[in-house]
């Protein structure tokens, strides 16, 4: 299925082929669609980041594009094989064919590296593909993919990796959440902390919402909408274009 002001093609890592849709020019930015699929609120986050001036590369890990699955994907074998769903240390093989489509965005688009911006289900992704040089701007967004609160659903090797990086490269995380979202409590980001320090930068969005940059985004206040924003492209630009 093709998507307007989107171009798509298929990427083939580790035996695994999967569409992936690519928008816009300059820096490479990986959107990681979250949960439900990839619902049009994400079209449309990668195209206002694609007018910011970031190639956008918005991978389709399962389903089909501009559709709403809810949480059944939660129950498909396919997933629970791929995300390791729900693990709190376990590996996911969906992290290493992500890795590889950054270093194909970064040896397309060049410059200083690549920002991964992961949501929900997949926020714990922006970390794990730290393990590439290439990733240098890690974004979580209401990370929520484990049963324990603090958990990042990540390996251990991966989760040290990331706080090394950040430490040795100074590489700053920016972490999104609602103050009362009940999938991602505030032990997740209290954990984000604990690990990158002042590195750390939180956005806390009042409500008990879900989704900052998706289908809750146009829930906000107006003023709560544009700092969410500015927050997210300062942040791109200082990490990718400065």
């Amino acid at each position: 299925m093709d998507l307007p002001g989107y171009e798509r093609f298929d990427f083939t890592a580790g035996g695994v082929s999967k569409p992936v849709y690519r928008a816009g020019s300059g820096p490479a930015v990986v959107l990681i669609h979250e949960l439900p699929g990839m619902v049009p609120e994400c079209v449309e986050l990668g195209l206002k980041l694609a007018v910011e001036g970031y190639t956008v590369y918005m991978p389709l890990l399962f389903g089909e594009p501009m559709k709403n699955y809810g949480v059944k994907p939660v129950l498909w074998a396919c997933v629970w094989k791929e995300f390791s769903v729900l693990s709190t240390h376990g590996k996911s093989p969906a992290a290493d064919w992500l890795r590889a489509l950054s270093r194909k965005a970064f040896a397309e688009r060049g410059g200083k590296g690549v920002a991964a911006i992961g949501m929900c289900f997949t926020g714990r992704f922006a970390l794990s593909l730290m393990m590439d040089k290439e990733l240098i701007a890690p974004v979580l967004c209401q990370p929520s993919s484990s049963y324990n609160e603090s958990a990042m659903g990540i390996p251990e090797a991966e989760w040290d990796n990331a706080v090394k990086r950040s430490k040795d490269e100074d590489i700053p995380v920016l972490g999104m959440r609602f103050a009362g979202d009940s999938l991602c409590r505030a032990a997740r980001f209290d954990a984000l902390r604990d690990g990158f320090g002042e590195r750390f930068r939180e956005v806390v969005v009042p409500g008990a919402k879900h989704s900052v940059l998706t289908l809750h985004f146009k829930d906000m206040a107006p003023e709560e909408r544009a700092r969410v924003w500015g927050e997210l492209t300062s942040y791109l630009n200082e990490r990718l274009k400065s």
